[in-house]
């Protein structure tokens, strides 16, 4: 089955695609990966620097997996995501990207 690995690298998101075993675990998936990747991605996992997910759902190493299914290896929010969003539609109202967005 081939499962899909996403995470964020240099301020990109990464995505590598799998093939794993039937009844593949997200450990399983992450060794497909291949050394050094693999080892990089398992100790940023076990020192907290990223969780696992799959599908946006918490999960741990020993998860399995169905085919199709994406992991998702997460780090910290650095800024929650309302207030990037905000800031985000500020900073174009104060470009005028939009005209719909002056304020009047």
């Amino acid at each position: 089955m081939h499962v899909e690995l996403a995470w964020v690298e240099a301020g990109r998101v990464v995505l590598r695609t799998v093939e794993v075993p039937a009844d593949a675990s997200v450990g399983d998936a992450l060794a497909a990966l291949g050394e050094p990747l693999a080892g990089t991605l398992r100790t940023r996992i076990d020192d907290g620097r990223l969780a696992v997910a799959v599908y946006g759902r918490p999960r741990s190493m020993g998860s399995r997996l169905r085919d199709g299914d994406r992991i998702e290896l997460v780090g910290e929010l650095v800024v929650d995501p309302k207030t990037a969003r905000r800031l985000r539609v500020q900073q174009r109202r104060d470009e005028g990207a939009d005209p719909r967005w002056k304020r009047r």
